[in-house]
């Protein structure tokens, strides 16, 4: 059922509803029915002041360009105050770098989706509406159709990134993936095995192991705390996974990194423990969607997206599609 809601009358809004913002209901109410069968109920409004009561609402949808900067300033300010419910969704048809040093310091941009001239991807969309509502967050599998079977590696020292580098390139080599974003898809496995080696293996008083050390220097992880790397390959576009079982990646520590890696300023590159903020800043540059999922003091998985269907200038011209996903023992 697709409706549409304002502030009068009211009406009562079914648990876990999904809103949409948008002035444009043609657009909008095309999305709602794909997402009809899983939602279950959608509620389109015109505007934020449309919008009324949103404490019921599982997710608050809205396309970032068809606010006015008021508006955009109102959002931010609205949702940076709110805690718990709802999550907040910005679908934009544009890079937000310009945005993006604001949005990460509010805390508010945990999930951003690009939409092209015939929406968001839909498999995206749906994937991040089912991990918001029902908290099953894990898996590099869920971004790729039935049948794409990613292979999978561990390992639990510094010494063993290089070969499992290579390992993934070669796979990547081996069905195509053109230079220069091979490039980028090594940048980000050295990235996320480095964090999963150095910065997330934690004591049992929660201090960072290995945090400070040079990266030059070896570490050995014990036999139970291996981290698992998973990649794979459709064909539109390319995914790499790495999860710790150390869980210590904390959402806010994450969005005040790259808050200060966008504001381009002195303190961009400064480090401290649990890594530093040019490091994920160039993980986010390097791909095309980026997931961070975290079950708090258990597990931390990244996940990393390149679209390889086309050229690098395809890949560059693209914008950036961004969530961070924490089970509900969080809350």
């Amino acid at each position: 059922m697709v409706t549409t809601w304002s502030r009068e009358p009211a009406r009562w809004i079914p648990p876990d509803a999904i809103a949409f913002v948008s002035a444009d209901k043609r657009g909008t109410n095309g999305i709602s029915r794909l997402l009809r069968r899983a939602v279950g109920e959608v509620a389109v409004v015109d505007s934020l002041q449309d919008l009324g009561d949103v404490s019921n609402f599982a997710l608050v949808a809205v396309f970032y360009e068809e606010l006015s900067p008021e508006e955009q300033s109102e959002i931010v300010a609205d949702f940076s105050a709110r805690t718990g419910r709802p999550t907040l969704l910005l679908l934009s048809d544009r890079c937000l770098n310009f945005d993006f040093a604001t949005l990460f310091n509010s805390r508010i941009l945990t999930n951003v989706l690009m939409v092209d001239a015939n929406g968001p991807d839909i498999g995206d969309l749906l994937v991040t509406v089912q991990k918001i509502r029902h908290r099953d967050i894990f898996g590099l599998e869920k971004y790729f159709v039935w049948g794409v079977e990613p292979r999978s590696l561990s390992l639990n020292s510094s010494q063993e990134k290089p070969q499992v580098i290579a390992a993934i390139n070669d796979f990547a080599a081996g069905i195509g993936v053109p230079t220069r974003l091979r490039a980028l898809i090594r940048t980000v496995a050295d990235e996320f095995l480095s964090n999963a080696l150095y910065n997330a293996p934690v004591t049992a008083d929660g201090s960072n192991r290995y945090a400070r050390l040079p990266r030059t220097v070896p570490v050995q992880l014990e036999p139970h705390e291996r981290v698992e790397v998973r990649f794979c390959c459709d064909g539109r576009r390319f995914g790499l996974s790495t999860s710790d079982p150390f869980g210590s990646l904390q959402p806010d520590i994450l969005q005040e990194y790259l808050a200060r890696a966008f504001r381009n300023g002195e303190d961009q590159i400064a480090e401290s423990p649990g890594g530093a903020g040019l490091g994920f800043y160039q993980i986010l540059d390097s791909l095309s969607h980026f997931v961070v999922n975290i079950d708090p003091g258990r597990r931390t998985e990244v996940i990393g997206l390149v679209d390889v269907s086309g050229s690098y200038r395809t890949f560059a011209s693209g914008g950036k599609s961004f969530n961070i996903f924490v089970t509900e023992r969080a809350r």
